[in-house]
C-alpha cells in the first residue's frame, strides 16, 4: 500500500506535459538562481532579528577557578609593624590563599545608542533590497523561460512543415528516379531533385538537434531532470497571440512598478541610512549593566567548595562621549553624503532610462508585428507558387529545377515567418518587461 501511494505521489510531482504558466511556475519552484535568491531573503530576516537583539537585554554567565603556584606578594616598611625597626627594612607580605574560584552573571541593556537605531532601520531596508533581488531574479527566469518554450514550439511548428514537404520531396525524387532509368527523365533532373531531398533532410536533422538542445536548456531553467520526457502543451498560435494587436503606451507609465526603479529607490534609502548612521556616531552611548558573582577561598582544592562564599553586585551605568576624533567622523560623514548624491543621481539616469526603454520597446514589438505580417503574406505566397509549381511539374510543364526552386523558396520564407514571430514574441516580453507588468 505504501509503495502505491509512493507511486501515485510520484506520478504526480512527475509532470509530463506543461502550459507556458506551468513551465514558468516550475521554474520560479525548481530553478536553483530563484532557490539562492529565496535563500538570501532569509538571511536577510534573520539579520533584522539579530539586529534588533542587540537593543535586548543581554546575559552571560562566567565561572573560573584559579591556582596560586605563588602567591602574590606586596612588601611594606618594617617600621609599620615594628616602630623600632629601621625605616629601610622592608618586609614581604602574602595575601590570599592558594585556591580561588568565582562564579557570577552580567546582565547589559542598551538604553540609548543612535547607531543601533539606524542599524535596524537600515536591516529592514536591505530585507527590502533582497526581496527585490529575488523579484528581480524571478522576472529574469520568466523571460528566459518563455524565450525558451516558445522557440522550441517554433522549432516544432517549422518541423511539421518540414516533415510534410520532405514527405512530398521523396515522393517526386523517387518518381524522378524511376523515369530516369526508362528514359523519359534526363538524368540532371533526377540528380537535382535528389539534392533537394538530400538537403530537406540535413534542414530537418539541424533543426531536431537545435529542438533537443533548447529544450535541454528549457528544461534546466524549469528544474527539471534533463533526461525525463516532457510535452510543451501551448500551441504556436496561442502563444504568438494577434500580432496585429496595438499595445498602448502610455508615455507617464507608472514608474514605481519597475523592478529596476524600485531597486534603485531602495538603494538611495540605504545611502541615507549609511549618512544617518554616521552622523549617529557624534551622539553618546549609554548603556546600564548588572553583575553578580560568588567568590570562594580555599587554603586546599578539597576544601575550596566546603568554605564561604561571598558575593559581589555591581549595578551601574556607562556613559560613552564622543570628543575628537581628529576629523576621522567628519570625512566618514562626507564619504557617506557623496554616495548619497552618487545614488541620486544613478536614479535620475535610471529613470531616464526606462522612459527611453519604454518607447524603444514599443516602436520594435510594433515594427516586428508589422514585418510579421508581410511575412505572413509572403508565405502564403509562397506556398501557392510551391503547389502550383508541383502540380505543373507533376503534369510536365515545368522543369525539375523550378519545382526545387519552388521548394526552397517556399522554406526560406518559412524560415523567415519562425524567425520573425520568434522576434514578434520576444519584442512583447520585451515591452512588457520594460512597462514593469510580469
Amino acid at each position: 500500500m505504501l509503495l502505491l501511494l509512493g507511486a501515485l505521489a510520484f506520478s504526480s510531482l512527475a509532470q509530463s506535459s506543461y502550459t507556458l504558466d506551468e513551465a514558468i511556475s516550475s521554474a520560479l519552484k525548481n530553478n536553483e538562481l530563484v532557490k539562492q535568491a529565496d535563500i538570501d531573503v532569509e538571511i536577510s530576516r534573520a539579520k533584522v532579528k539579530e539586529t534588533t537583539a542587540i537593543g535586548l537585554p543581554q546575559v552571560s554567565g562566567e565561572a573560573s577557578l584559579n591556582y596560586f603556584a605563588d602567591i602574590p606578594t606586596q612588601v611594606a616598611p618594617a617600621n609599620v609593624f615594628e616602630p623600632s625597626a629601621p625605616a629601610d627594612i622592608l618586609v614581604p607580605l602574602q595575601f590570599g590563599l592558594p585556591y580561588s574560584t568565582s562564579a557570577g552573571l552580567t546582565a547589559s541593556q542598551l538604553i540609548f545608542d543612535g547607531s543601533y537605531f539606524v542599524g535596524l532601520r537600515a536591516s529592514k531596508a536591505y530585507l527590502n533590497y533582497t526581496l527585490l533581488g529575488r523579484e528581480r531574479t524571478q522576472i529574469e527566469v520568466r523571460e528566459q523561460v518563455s524565450q525558451l518554450y516558445f522557440a522550441v514550439i517554433a522549432l516544432n511548428e517549422s518541423l511539421e512543415s518540414l516533415e510534410k514537404n520532405m514527405a512530398n520531396m521523396e515522393k517526386s525524387a523517387n518518381d524522378a528516379k524511376a523515369m530516369a532509368e526508362v528514359g523519359f527523365m534526363e538524368q540532371q533532373d533526377a540528380d537535382q531533385m535528389k539534392l533537394a531531398q538530400s538537403n530537406l533532410t540535413y534542414q530537418i536533422d539541424m533543426a531536431t538537434r537545435q529542438k533537443d538542445n533548447l529544450m535541454s536548456l528549457l528544461k534546466f531553467q524549469m528544474g527539471v531532470p534533463v533526461d525525463q520526457e516532457i510535452e510543451l502543451a501551448d500551441s504556436f498560435e496561442a502563444l504568438l497571440g494577434d500580432p496585429t494587436e496595438e499595445v498602448a503606451l502610455d508615455p507617464q507609465f507608472a514608474l514605481e512598478r519597475h523592478i529596476d526603479f524600485r531597486t534603485v529607490d531602495q538603494g538611495e534609502e540605504l545611502s541615507k541610512l549609511s549618512l544617518a548612521n554616521q552622523r549617529a556616531k557624534y551622539y553618546p552611548q549609554v548603556a546600564g549593566f548588572f553583575t553578580h558573582s560568588q567568590n570562594g577561598f580555599g587554603q586546599d582544592f578539597g576544601k575550596l567548595f566546603s568554605n564561604d562564599f561571598y558575593p559581589t553586585t555591581i549595578l551601574g551605568l556607562q556613559l560613552n562621549v564622543p570628543i575628537f576624533s581628529s576629523g576621522m567622523r567628519y570625512y566618514q560623514t562626507k564619504q557617506a553624503k557623496l554616495e548619497l548624491e552618487k545614488t541620486q543621481s544613478q536614479k535620475q539616469m535610471v529613470m531616464q532610462n526606462l522612459q527611453l526603454q519604454a518607447m524603444n520597446a514599443r516602436r520594435d514589438y510594433m515594427s516586428a508585428s508589422e514585418n510579421l505580417q508581410l511575412v505572413d503574406e509572403n508565405l502564403k505566397l509562397a506556398e501557392r507558387i510551391k503547389i502550383s509549381t508541383e502540380k505543373k511539374y507533376e503534369e510536365g510543364v515545368v522543369s525539375s529545377l523550378e519545382y526545387t526552386q519552388s521548394e526552397s523558396q517556399y522554406l526560406q520564407t518559412l524560415a523567415t515567418y519562425i524567425s520573425t514571430a520568434q522576434e514578434v514574441f520576444n519584442a512583447k516580453l520585451a515591452l512588457n518587461k520594460a512597462l514593469g507588468i510580469q
